[in-house]
């Protein structure tokens, strides 16, 4: 159960690599099916759209309105789409580069 409640309240944060909090969100997952219980690719994918920046709104418009439109939605394809605006978002200096701060949270994750 706390590895659900660890899952149920991730959010990503407006400076986080989107990229790096999806996988600790597979991890997430993962340990979670584990335990037997499963989280299903759409459940994902529903989760990070809800968990989003502001920063991501009209991206996260579009996903949106595809789950609306009863399309598939592609964990890659959504993963590649938010670096993408990531990288803009830095080349235009709305948010900084906070690769360090990840890496060391994944470092300190794995090791637990």
């Amino acid at each position: 159960m706390k590895l659900i409640k660890q899952f149920n309240e991730s959010h990503m944060k407006k400076n986080e690599d989107p990229d790096i909090w999806i996988t600790n969100m597979e991890r997430l997952r993962q340990r979670i099916a584990e335990c037997g219980n499963t989280i299903e690719d759409d459940e994902l994918i529903m989760h990070i759209l809800y968990h989003l920046p502001s920063e991501y709104d009209n991206l996260n418009d579009q996903y949106l309105k595809d789950l609306d439109d009863e399309k598939a939605i592609d964990l890659e394809d959504l993963r590649a789409d938010l670096r993408r605006k990531y990288n803009r978002l830095i080349d235009l200096g709305h948010i900084e580069n906070s690769d360090y701060d990840n890496n060391e949270k994944i470092i300190k994750e794995e090791k637990a």
